[in-house]
């Protein structure tokens, strides 16, 4: 199939205007300046509140074209913080996603979805009529942890009427596995987990960025599990780990859990977890993008209320660890991400050249192999994303927080927000996909300041973005989460520690040499398809949505 890269008929009477910028112009960078302090133009969108913007009928785009033969996804991008619905109107209620429980403190909730096609974001959306006003600041918020499969793991800040601490409950939302329409989705409130030092018992507050769910039902049951690490010593390379099963009472502790090829490495002492990802229905990681490595936990038997202690090991990513993380961290996850598709991991560096100021970069997609190796996808610099943006419409600044499309491995979505770069109030934010292989931008989506879903993607600015196959649960149509073939071998001894205390690679591995490294495990035909699917369904070439 050939890629169009200059005004090209598509068979369905669109045309794709895909005029090139012209390097070194200065008229082009006037227009890219102008076209981002405009944002929108209000003559062609129509603003609906809480909603992304949306094209007027007056325009005719490849998703008009191709009309609702594919109006949905597999997957969903969520925002970490949701939004507020209270109301509980048994006519508006949706009956197809809601689920209902009850807080620490009785109060009523109720939990649902408003889900959208990536790249657009989607939203855990909350109605709690007794729970504290939507205007006191976003501990009133639901606040997604993660997500696996069939569950999303969600917390909700609850006010003691007595005048102690606030409690906050730990939910996770269950989807059924089973397509019958008996099944419906479930809410279930986590019991406390207590930490003890001497006499004293006092509840713990789990980490939103350390605990992780899995994922572990068969099709007719949905069991899950919801694991934190807690690293008690720098010097050591144990770990305690908090585990707790559906259909359990209580939470596990396993103490001093050793973390295989860990006590060679001299930057596990300054581990802090940054992300949390689950995949094949029993491994649960755990991510440092400074110290460069991943912690991966093998959950035996999940599906029981009392699995025995997980075998945990080190992995390290394909890029170098910060050399000085004393001077703070930061936001690794605006440039660094770990994924997990259906195609398997996948890891995204955003790097930046020259500076923070400069607006210079390269990206570079990565994939790891059954063969304990990682291989380098596809790269794209600074320059060869702008020339994807024929119409001008998108801002000239870095993208961030990647996550990779759980359909198509090459896919890759960003946020680029100008706000952060600019006092600017018409500065805009964009959702952007593009096709890391082919070099040709997928979609993109532009969003309003207004509407009641806009709070909740405003307070979720500067922080990662979380995948979830939640919409093939609700809509009956599971699917295969992975190609065959174990992610890590049984014996988990593939990965190879340089002797010197140095973090190394896995074995086999060669030297990244910035040649594209083509994954064996995904054909040049399955990515011409995904390919024709996202032109024909998608709009292309920066038209806004």
């Amino acid at each position: 199939m050939r890629i169009p890269t200059t005004e090209t008929e598509t068979g369905t009477g669109t045309r794709i205007p895909s005029h090139r910028r012209r390097k070194g112009s200065s008229d082009g960078s006037r227009a890219r300046a102008d076209a981002s302090r405009r944002g929108p133009t209000p003559t062609k969108e129509t603003e609906i509140p809480g909603r992304p913007l949306k094209r007027s009928s007056s325009t005719l785009s490849l998703d008009d074209a191709a009309g609702a033969s594919n109006p949905t996804s597999t997957w969903a991008i969520l925002n970490r913080y949701g939004a507020r619905r209270d109301s509980f109107r048994r006519d508006d209620r949706d009956r197809t996603t809601s689920a209902v429980s009850y807080t620490s403190g009785g109060d009523q909730i109720s939990v649902s979805f408003e889900l959208v096609k990536p790249p657009e974001t989607s939203l855990l959306t909350l109605d709690w009529p007794q729970g504290p006003r939507p205007s006191l600041g976003t501990t009133s918020y639901p606040y997604v942890i993660a997500a696996h499969g069939n569950v999303v793991l969600f917390q909700i800040v609850s006010p003691d009427k007595h005048a102690r601490p606030s409690a906050i409950d730990y939910f996770v939302y269950n989807a059924s596995r089973s397509s019958s329409s008996n099944h419906h989705p479930s809410l279930t409130r986590l019991p406390v987990s207590y930490w003890r030092r001497g006499d004293t018992i006092r509840p713990r507050i789990m980490s939103r960025e350390g605990t992780c769910i899995l994922s572990c039902g068969s099709k007719n049951s949905s069991s899950f599990v919801v694991a934190e690490l807690e690293r008690r010593s720098c010097q050591s390379s144990e770990t305690n780990v908090y585990l707790f099963a559906s259909g359990s009472d209580d939470w596990r502790v396993f103490r001093n859990v050793p973390i295989r090829h860990g006590d060679a490495l001299a930057h596990l002492c300054c581990w802090t977890t940054d992300a949390v990802l689950s995949c094949h229905d029993r491994y649960m990681i755990w991510v440092d993008y400074l110290v460069a490595g991943m912690i991966v936990a093998n959950v035996e038997h999940p599906g029981r209320v009392d699995p025995p202690e997980p075998v945990l090991w080190y992995v390290p990513l394909p890029v170098d660890p910060v050399a000085d993380i004393d001077r703070g961290r930061g936001c690794p996850q605006a440039s660094r991400s770990l994924c997990a598709t259906h195609h398997g991991i996948k890891f995204v560096n955003v790097n930046q050249h020259g500076g923070s100021s400069s607006r210079s970069f390269s990206i570079t997609l990565w994939s790891w192999h059954e063969d304990q190796t990682w291989r380098e996808d596809a790269t794209l610099d600074a320059a060869q994303l702008w020339e994807l943006d024929s119409e001008n419409r998108l801002p000239n600044v870095r993208p961030e927080f990647p996550v990779v499309d759980m359909e198509n491995p090459y896919a890759v979505c960003f946020l680029l927000n100008e706000r952060y770069h600019t006092a600017d109030p018409n500065a805009t934010t964009w959702m952007i996909k593009v096709h890391m292989k082919k070099k040709v931008l997928l979609d993109c989506t532009g969003y309003s300041n207004k509407g009641s879903s806009s709070t909740a993607r405003r307070m979720s600015e500067g922080l990662s973005f979380i995948s979830s196959e939640m919409p093939s649960y609700l809509s009956g149509k599971t699917i295969k989460r992975f190609l065959e073939g174990p992610l890590w071998p049984a014996t988990h001894d593939a990965i190879e520690i340089e002797e010197n205390g140095k973090m190394g690679f896995p074995k086999k591995q060669k030297k990244y040499t910035g040649k594209l490294a083509i994954d064996a495990d995904y054909t040049d035909a399955e990515d011409e398809r995904h390919l024709e699917n996202a032109m024909t369904s998608n709009s292309s070439a920066g038209g806004l949505r």
